[in-house]
């Protein structure tokens, strides 16, 4: 890699990072790098430490150890405003009495920047925003979707290194979140800005997010692409946080090179993963198996491994798919999903039916911690 190319990967540092409230450690040690121009996310419950981490980032809260660099500069002890960095709150903090364009101009004329020059940045803004015709409104006649606008045009007008975005579609409707997770992103990545969000939404986090950091107890556990982290989740915690899972305890059977079996006491046979995992045999590990991932019979599967056969106790219908609850003769319940390709397919099974359930050797992944 080049040093321009290993700037640009490192435009965003944070090494060491740790702040403690009255002995409580809310951010213990977080190290990442966010790329230039990249949206990363912080993924994370309630107490995860993903909105103290932001609010270091804003200057909102001094660490208790570590640095964080942007740009090749360390902000320390910078205050808020001294910082290239600008943040959009959830609740927008719109001035009420102000119109669309004077809440854009806002932080210009704080800045004294001259009114040709702010005339002009403003209506980029709006034009990036598409908000043009709405120049002379005030918040309250605008819709939620349209409110959001404004509030990341003015986060954007300034022209910050880093935008800060806390809980982004918290404010907003189901549907209406869905459709703005894409307008937000092709209005930042228009823009070019480097963007680090915070959401406890894993669908926003995956929409939205070029990578994700995952957090919990303050600790980032996992930091990966949307499809590495539900796919390749590095542990019990990451696997079952995103998305729904099987998560089936066992012991190492055997472990080569091209393949490893686990003996569990939940399931008949022995699961076949297709590649090594470089563990011993008898070792305690977890086999994660998302549900989308098996496949539902009447008929029981002519593979000798990774099977297992059930009472279908309880069906979930969501339009797209449905989801069975099948309890296994060992007590143990897995779940399935089914897609509904076609109308009233799953009806094909229902409750109390004697099913198989099956899937291939590289469908699942071999967790150790």
């Amino acid at each position: 890699m080049s040093g321009t190319d290993s700037a640009v990967a490192d435009y965003l540092i944070i090494e060491s990072l740790s702040k403690e409230f009255d002995g409580f450690l809310a951010l213990d040690n977080a190290s990442l790098t966010v790329r230039k121009g990249e949206i990363f996310a912080l993924l994370g419950g309630s107490g995860s430490g993903k909105s103290t981490l932001l609010r270091c980032l804003a200057g909102f809260e001094k660490p208790s150890s570590g640095k964080i660099l942007l740009d090749g500069q360390r902000l320390g002890d910078l205050p808020p405003y001294e910082r290239p960095t600008n943040m959009m709150f959830q609740s927008y903090a719109l001035f009420p009495h102000m119109t669309v364009e004077q809440n854009v101009a806002f932080g210009l004329k704080q800045e004294r920047m001259p009114k040709t020059l702010i005339r002009k940045r403003v209506n980029e803004m709006l034009d990036l925003v598409q908000l043009g015709r709405l120049a002379k409104r005030k918040p309250h006649q605008l819709s939620g979707g349209q409110q959001q606008r404004v509030a990341l045009a003015r986060s954007l007008a300034k022209g910050p290194k880093l935008l800060l975005l806390d809980e982004p579609m918290g404010a907003l409707d189901r549907k209406l979140r869905s459709q703005m997770q894409l307008e937000l992103v092709s209005i930042i990545e228009t823009s070019g800005v480097t963007c680090v969000m915070v959401t406890h939404d894993q669908e926003e986090a995956m929409t939205m997010a070029t990578r994700i950091a995952l957090m919990d107890q303050g600790r980032i556990r996992q930091i990966g692409t949307p499809d590495e982290i539900y796919e390749q989740p590095t542990s019990r915690f990451a696997a079952e946080f995103v998305g729904s899972i099987n998560l089936i305890e066992g012991v190492i059977e055997q472990d080569e090179p091209g393949f490893v079996s686990i003996r569990s006491d939940v399931l008949p046979v022995l699961v076949h993963i297709g590649h090594g995992i470089s563990g011993f045999e008898g070792q305690e590990v977890a086999f994660a198996l998302r549900p989308e991932k098996m496949r539902i019979s009447k008929c029981e599967p002519e593979q000798p491994h990774n099977k297992a056969k059930g009472v279908i106790e309880d069906i979930a219908y969501f339009g797209s798919h449905s989801v069975f609850h099948v309890r296994l003769p060992s007590g143990y319940k897995l779940l399935v999903n089914f897609t509904n390709q076609q109308r009233w397919a799953s009806e094909d099974f229902t409750w109390n039916d004697q099913v198989w359930l099956f899937w291939k050797n590289d469908d699942g992944v071999v967790l150790t911690v």
